[in-house]
Order: C-alpha cells, then sequence, then structure tokens
C-alpha cells in the first residue's frame, strides 16, 4: 500500500498539500525557483482575500489594504512562504478565507452554490493542514464581526462545516492516520503563547529551529506577569468591542489560529511557520487600535508608530529573504536567535563544510558536541572533517569515539577505515573493512576499498575478487569497474577491461581517464 499522503510517521495527513507539490515537479521539473514561486502566488492570492474578507466585515478600504500589506510583508510570514514544506500552511489559510467567503456571500445571496463552496472549502483547508480544524470557531468570529443574527441559513453553514470536518476526521480514520496526543503543559503553553505573540511583533532575530528557545528547566519569572498583560488587553478589547470591534476580533483570530500550536506538542516545539495564519490577527487588531485614541493628534501619533513599525518589518523581511539565499548566511543568522541550538550549529557545519571551508565546519562540529555531546552523528561529521583535512590522527581518535556510542555503525567503520589506510596502517584498515562485511556482507563501500588496500598492496588477484564482488552487488560507485579495467589492461586482457570501461562511461560519460584508457587500448593490438 502506498502511505505518500500519511505524512510524517503518519501523524499527518495533507494530501492537498501533497498533490501541490506533485503538480509543481510534473510541470516545473525539480526547479526549486518555480515552487517558490508558487508559494510567492499564493501568498499574494491570501493577502487578496484576506483583504476582501476584511472589506466584506465592514473594515474601511485604507484601513483592509493597510492590513493585508502589512500581513504581507510580516517577517514572521518569511518561513511559511520560503519553504517549499510551508505550503502546507499556505494552503490551510487559502481554503480557510474562501470558506469564510463563501459562508458570508451565502448570508447575503442565499444560493445553496455558496454554502456548498464553503463547505468544499473547509474540507480542503483541512486536507491542507490539521490546523483546518479552527474553521469552525473561526466562523464564530466572523458572524459575530459581520452582526449576522441567527437564522436558519446560519445554522446550515455550521453544519455543512462540521459535516465537512466529520467527513475529513472520517478518511483519516479510515486509512490509519494517527491523531495528535500529548498536551503540552499549562507552564509550555504560556510560554509558547508569549513566544509567538513577541515574533509576530517584535521580530529582531528569527531561526529556522525554534525548540530550544524554550526550556522549562529554567526560571521565567516574567511569564506570569506577561499573559497577565495579554488578558488584560484582551479584557480591554472586549469591553470597548462596541466601539472598535475589529480590536477584539484580531485578537480572538490570532488566539484561536495559534492555540493548537500551543496545547498540542509537536516534535518541532516553536516554529515560525506555524504563526502564518495567527499573524493575520495581530495585523488586523494593530490597525484597529490606531482608532482607540479620543484626540485627533493621538491618534495621528498611534499611525505614526504603525507607519514606523511597517517599515521596520520591511526591513526585517528584506534582511530575512536574503538570510533564505545562502544556507551559510541563514544558519549563522538563526544562531543570533538560538544560540544554544544544536541542530544549527550542526546543519551550519555541514553547510560550511559542503562550501569547503572546513577549519570553520570543523569548529561548528565541535561547538555542536559541547552543546550535546551525543547529538546524532556529530562525532561521526566531526571525523569526517578531519578525514578530508587529512588529519588521519584526530579523525581515527573521533572515530573511535562514535563506535564507543555504536560499535555497529558501518558508515563510521567505512571511514575509520580510510583514516587508517591513510595514516599506513593497512592492517587495521582492512580490520574494518572486514568487521563492516560481517555486519553486512552486501556492503559494496568494503569490497571497493578493500580491493584499493589490496591494490596498493600489489596483491592484484585479491583487489580483483573485491572489485568483481562490488561489481555483482549492481553498486553504482565508478571504482571498481574503472580499477578492475585497470588491473585487467595491466594484465593484458583488453577485452575484458574495454567492457569495464563502457561500463565506466555509462555511470559517468565523459570521464577523461576511461577515455583515455579507451584510447590506449584501440591502439593497441588485443589478444
Amino acid at each position: 500500500m502506498n502511505t505518500s499522503f500519511l505524512g510524517y510517521k503518519a501523524s499527518s495527513y495533507r494530501p492537498l498539500f501533497w498533490l501541490s507539490i506533485f503538480f509543481d515537479r510534473s510541470v516545473w521539473g525539480l526547479n526549486a525557483g518555480a515552487f517558490h514561486a508558487t508559494n510567492i502566488a499564493l501568498h499574494l492570492l491570501n493577502g487578496n482575500l484576506a483583504y476582501s474578507l476584511l472589506r466584506r466585515l465592514k473594515m474601511p478600504v485604507l484601513g483592509a489594504a493597510a492590513t493585508s500589506l502589512l500581513w504581507l510583508s510580516l517577517p514572521i510570514n518569511t518561513e511559511a512562504v520560503a519553504w517549499v514544506s510551508g505550503r502546507a500552511y499556505l494552503l490551510c489559510t487559502l481554503f480557510i478565507l474562501l470558506s469564510l467567503l463563501s459562508a458570508l456571500a451565502y448570508m447575503r445571496r442565499k444560493n445553496a452554490l455558496w454554502i456548498a463552496a464553503s463547505g468544499v472549502a473547509a474540507a480542503c483547508a483541512m486536507l491542507s493542514h490539521e490546523l483546518g480544524i479552527v474553521i469552525l470557531p473561526l466562523l464564530l468570529v466572523v458572524v459575530y464581526a459581520a452582526k449576522l443574527g441567527w437564522s436558519k441559513g446560519l445554522l446550515a453553514i455550521f453544519a455543512v462545516v462540521v459535516l465537512a470536518g466529520c467527513g475529513v476526521e472520517a478518511v483519516r480514520f479510515s486509512i490509519g492516520v494517527k491523531s495528535f496526543s500529548g498536551l503540552a503543559t499549562p507552564t509550555w503553553a504560556g510560554l509558547a503563547f508569549w513566544q509567538y505573540l513577541r515574533l509576530a511583533i517584535v521580530p529582531i532575530h528569527m531561526s529556522v529551529e525554534r525548540s530550544t528557545t524554550i526550556s522549562l528547566s529554567q526560571p521565567h519569572p516574567w511569564l506570569a506577569i506577561e499573559l497577565a498583560c495579554s488578558v488584560v488587553v484582551l479584557i480591554a478589547a472586549i469591553l470597548r468591542r462596541e466601539k472598535n470591534p475589529a480590536l477584539v476580533e484580531g485578537l480572538f483570530w490570532f488566539v484561536l489560529c495559534i492555540a493548537p500550536f500551543c496545547l498540542v506538542m509537536n516534535y518541532q516545539g516553536v516554529a515560525e511557520r506555524f504563526a502564518y495564519a495567527a499573524s493575520l490577527g495581530i495585523v488586523v487588531a494593530i490597525v484597529a487600535a490606531c482608532s482607540i485614541a479620543p484626540q485627533p493628534q493621538l491618534r495621528k501619533g498611534l499611525i505614526l508608530c504603525v507607519a514606523a513599525w511597517s517599515i521596520w518589518n520591511l526591513y526585517r523581511t528584506s534582511v530575512r529573504v536574503a538570510d533564505w539565499s545562502d544556507a551559510v548566511r541563514l544558519y549563522s543568522s538563526s544562531l543570533q536567535a538560538t544560540p544554544l541550538s544544536p541542530v544549527v550549529h550542526y546543519n551550519l557545519a555541514f553547510s560550511l563544510r559542503e562550501r569547503g571551508d572546513f577549519q570553520a565546519a570543523l569548529e561548528e562540529y565541535q561547538r555542536t558536541l559541547e552543546i550535546d555531546g551525543h547529538y546524532p552523528n556529530g562525532l561521526a561529521a566531526l571525523g569526517d572533517v578531519y578525514l578530508q583535512l587529512k588529519s588521519f590522527a584526530s579523525a581515527q581518535a573521533i572515530y573511535q569515539q562514535a563506535l564507543t556510542q555504536n560499535p555497529n555503525d558501518t558508515a563510521v567503520l567505512l571511514n575509520s577505515g580510510t583514516a587508517y589506510q591513510g595514516s599506513g596502517e593497512l592492517a587495521n584498515a582492512e580490520a574494518a573493512y572486514q568487521r563492516i562485511l560481517q555486519i553486512n556482507p552486501q556492503s559494496s563501500d568494503a569490497h571497493v576499498n578493500l580491493g584499493v588496500l589490496y591494490s596498493s598492496e600489489q596483491k592484484q588477484t585479491d583487489a580483483m575478487h573485491q572489485f568483481a564482488m562490488a561489481i555483482d552487488l549492481k553498486t553504482k560507485d565508478i571504482t571498481p569497474y574503472y580499477d578492475l579495467a585497470v588491473l585487467f589492461q595491466q594484465a593484458g586482457r583488453g577485452d575484458l577491461a574495454l567492457a569495464l570501461y563502457k561500463k565506466v562511461l555509462e555511470l559517468k560519460p565523459d570521464d577523461e581517464d576511461t577515455l583515455r584508457n579507451i584510447r590506449i587500448l584501440q591502439a593497441a593490438p588485443m589478444r
């Protein structure tokens, strides 16, 4: 059974997200720019739909336009737009907005097509991301904002949305998708809520990895005060709801959309993209707050503050977008927000290593292990950098530490053998390769390395045997084909060598060494 649509460990079900990825892949191939262009288009579409929704809720044109533009440029949204995997949040928000707009259209025109469209859009939101479940409480917010009285039509809309949710949940249950489990503690939920609120309003530095920013082992003396201030603001907005309904509506929108990510534990802790839909509510509340002041001068002052905030957001967004243009820059920038994140240090080290800056990569891997001495593959990666620097003794020392944690790690054993071989300890290198074959007799890499080792020791027959065994395992590595061809060529078996050289060219067309050896063979008489 194909379970590709089941999501990570079957804990999520987002078929529309995956279908959108499949569509991009079918049309554009592996052009990453096209995937990002789709995300940008969805983000812009969401901004326009948000404007339409606000206008339907009687927000003035200037206020609705300002809200949409501010939300589109909000720095916290860059992650959802920049990550291809963040499209699930864009699609979910798109269908939530479409469902709400369709519901309002039905209440105005009483056309059955609109109520059907609202239900379908609600189902699509839930099939894009689990956040779609908030469509029902958001519908209550919209009903309040639009001042809709209770009627049969309104009850019909709620019934359709509820049926859509039940239908999606039935599908999830029927295919075995596991429901989320594990509620967060009150302390964690409070910390997460305040973190999202802070990131949406005053984003100085952001990180691609947020799980390390909340530590329950440390005291948080300001948490109670921060949450109390949030409650006071919400109560004040409720008390002034008659004079400024948009303020309370925006705050409730934020709370409803962010609550699932605060109350339910997930493997990533706090992440910027989780606040994509919720951040719209914060912007609505901020714009609405400009009309609180009774005096015109004070109101102008608030508008100037919001204008300054918008300029600051544009600057932070431009910086953030530039960060996403380069992996090293992105991880370096992220470390300003999460300096104790082993994940970010590790990924920065990997990116530096890919760039060829081995010394800087070495320092980052060391920092990763200082923070978390048992970080997965941390020791192995550090040893690999030493190996690339040809510091064979240092590499070997690190590999031995890694092997104490997992003696049967064949990747570490393979590189350990390479380090032994580089330092001239050929007997130890052979023992490492043989150990791999005891663990995994199908390891073509171990056969290849043994073949290279035997060839360096002038044990041509043994080398040929190892290369042949690697080839029998259908390896895609050109080494056994090429080296066995060279051995046959040296032994005067040009016919066998030529067949192997042709196989090398299938795997690596235009390989210069292979083409040169073929020309030598063709120039010499074959036996």
